[in-house]
């Protein structure tokens, strides 16, 4: 009896390792997805899916086609929108590479937050893909797009975002666990990078005319949320001014004016920026220290920067405008929006959670008129290779 049991014990241990992949899917069989948009319809949504041409990216045959295909279906939500494209692709979409996913402007404006909830819940996506809306176009039209140097048009934006705000500070990279993270939290409201289609002319020469007509795909600001639709944008300087103040510019270029001949520019190497909250006549407000290393990337006129005075004196100018840069920024934000795209309200909530009780039921109102004060200080670290400027004849 005692063997038999053992018999059957090992059975059963038998067929569970000897299972196998039971899930798995040949790699000939799957559409891998790149990049995925979303547009709303008047029934529902409109859902496109840019899925490699297995052709086009091998090396062992003759290049045919453009290197992706562009697949749409329609329907009243998400889910039945995305199954519909096995009616014309004999592959199943495979979302575990998916780099990007590009929201229509007329959606991102009715809310995200159903979109949200389908990638999050559904098993196939990961989360390390990085969402932007289409300013002024439809998700079509910049998934259209083929783009230079990468194969890949999902690859490029995905790789462009993430290297445009590591070297200027002019966008910033939100991935799904980031962008529901500031949703669900109280007194945080999220941004997502614009991405625009700039104008060109065709290149018979070249095969990214196929689909474009040598138009380029580029990021152009922030786009400000409240709660989870789209109300508005950040200009250029208003986004870089975001990210000095949440800490998210470093390696991004500034210039000053010395006089009106001689211009700095200057690289900042290192960014640390820290919000506090504090009680002024029991109100709260808040004050933001920037502490700034730099160098000096570039210098016009003949302006002798190894003097300290002049060291001193280009310190100075560039922790005044950084400092307008940033007041702009925020009065942007609590004049024109009224939203509080900086977390203040979260870092006030976190040190007075009594005073949050009351203030978190009009906080939009609150965060209008709320004080916030700037401390910028800048370190100039070195002149670059030459100290003086190379051409200054000295008297």
């Amino acid at each position: 009896m005692v063997n038999k049991i053992k018999l059957m014990f090992f059975f059963c241990l038998i067929s569970v390792l000897c299972s196998a992949c039971w899930s798995s899917h040949e790699i000939d069989t799957l559409g891998i997805s790149i990049a995925a948009g979303i547009d709303l319809t008047e029934s529902g949504y409109a859902v496109y899916h840019q899925v490699l041409n297995p052709r086009a990216i091998t090396g062992n045959v003759e290049t045919v086609g453009t290197p992706v295909y562009l697949f749409t279906q329609y329907g009243d939500n998400l889910f039945s929108a995305t199954r519909k494209i096995a009616l014309e692709t004999p592959r199943r979409i495979y979302n575990a590479h998916l780099r990007m996913i590009i929201l229509g402007e007329d959606m991102a404006r009715n809310g995200i937050k159903d979109a949200i909830d389908f990638f999050m819940r559904n098993y196939e996506f990961r989360t390390d893909f990085y969402f932007a809306v289409a300013r002024n176009k439809t998700a079509r039209e910049v998934l259209e797009i083929l783009t230079p140097l990468e194969f890949t048009p999902g690859l490029n934006m995905f790789e462009s975002l993430k290297l445009a705000q590591e070297r200027n500070g002019l966008t910033k990279e939100v991935n799904i666990v980031e962008l529901a993270q500031i949703i669900l939290a109280e007194g945080y409201e999220p941004v997502l990078p614009g991405i625009d289609i700039s104008s060109g002319t065709a290149d018979s020469d070249s095969a990214m005319t196929t689909l474009s007509g040598g138009k380029r795909l580029f990021y152009n600001g922030l786009g400000v949320f409240c709660d989870d639709k789209l109300i508005g944008w950040l200009s250029e300087e208003e986004t870089l001014g975001f990210n000095y103040i949440l800490g998210n510019a470093k390696n991004s270029p500034e210039y000053v004016y010395y006089n009106e001949t001689d211009q700095i520019t200057f690289e900042l190497i290192r960014l640390h920026s820290k919000i506090s909250a504090a009680l002024k006549d029991e109100k709260p407000s808040i004050n933001v220290k920037i502490s700034i290393e730099a160098i000096i990337a570039a210098m016009e006129g003949d302006l002798d920067i190894s003097k300290m005075e002049n060291k001193i004196i280009a310190e100075q100018l560039l922790e005044s405008k950084i400092k307008g840069i940033c007041q702009n920024t925020v009065k942007k934000a609590q004049h024109d929006f009224r939203c509080d795209i900086f977390g203040f309200g979260e870092v006030i909530h976190r040190k007075y959670p009594d005073l949050w009780k009351k203030l978190k039921s009009n906080w939009r109102h609150e965060f209008s008129s709320l004080p916030v004060d700037f401390e910028i200080a800048v370190e100039l670290k070195l002149p670059g290779q030459i100290i003086k400027p190379m051409f200054r004849k000295e008297k």
